[in-house]
């Protein structure tokens, strides 16, 4: 008999030790689970302080116009050894024209300026043989004002202060214009030495 309550009473201890270590993991496992939230709570908390606080930098060093130049970049296309791929087509410049068309933006750093770029279209892929300058009748930092661009034109560009090739209102009026005149014309816009953006292109 003593024997048996003694095991019994062993089974007992044994199941109460095997009920306090089960407790005893449940605690520290919570404390794992917790100890691992406070630690991405605090990565959360830091990440959006350091975007919070680069947009109120951008904002207040740079001005709104940082967020155009992020839409303008996404949005434009670049020039490498006189060629541009865009839009499901290409345009290629002879390498006189293209140095003709940096020489003219380079010397109109303080302004924007026109540019009519002759030549043809063959399928989806333009070619670009010469540029002209037409007649310029106003010009300031962010417009220009300057007679149209002549029969042959292919593609009529003008300049944008720099990195901000996005389109304007009055550069929607302009495009109609230069449809009218020929439908396989397009309008473009340069913002850097090496970076454009066009509308209108089939």
């Amino acid at each position: 008999m003593e024997k048996a309550g003694s095991l019994k009473n062993s089974e007992e201890n044994n199941e109460k030790a095997i009920g306090k270590n089960e407790k005893d993991n449940e605690i520290i496992s919570g404390k794992e689970e917790s100890e691992g939230f406070r630690i991405f709570k605090k990565a959360i908390i830091v990440f959006v302080s350091i975007f919070l606080m680069f947009l109120f930098l951008s904002y207040f060093l740079l001005g709104n116009n940082i967020f155009d130049i992020l839409a303008s970049r996404s949005s434009s296309f670049t020039a490498s050894n006189g060629r541009i791929i865009f839009g499901g087509g290409t345009i290629t410049f002879q390498e006189e024209a293209y140095q003709n068309l940096l020489e003219i933006y380079n010397e109109n750093q303080q302004h924007e300026f026109k540019a009519c770029l002759m030549g043809y279209k063959s399928g989806k892929n333009y070619f670009v043989e010469k540029i002209e300058a037409p007649k310029i009748i106003s010009q300031d930092f962010s417009s220009v004002r300057a007679e149209p661009c002549r029969e042959g034109t292919i593609i009529d560009l003008h300049s944008h202060p720099y990195k901000s090739c996005y389109l304007s209102v009055h550069d929607l009026t302009t495009l109609k214009y230069v449809k009218a005149a020929n439908k396989d014309a397009f309008l473009g816009v340069m913002c850097e030495p090496d970076r454009f953006n066009f509308y209108g292109y089939d």
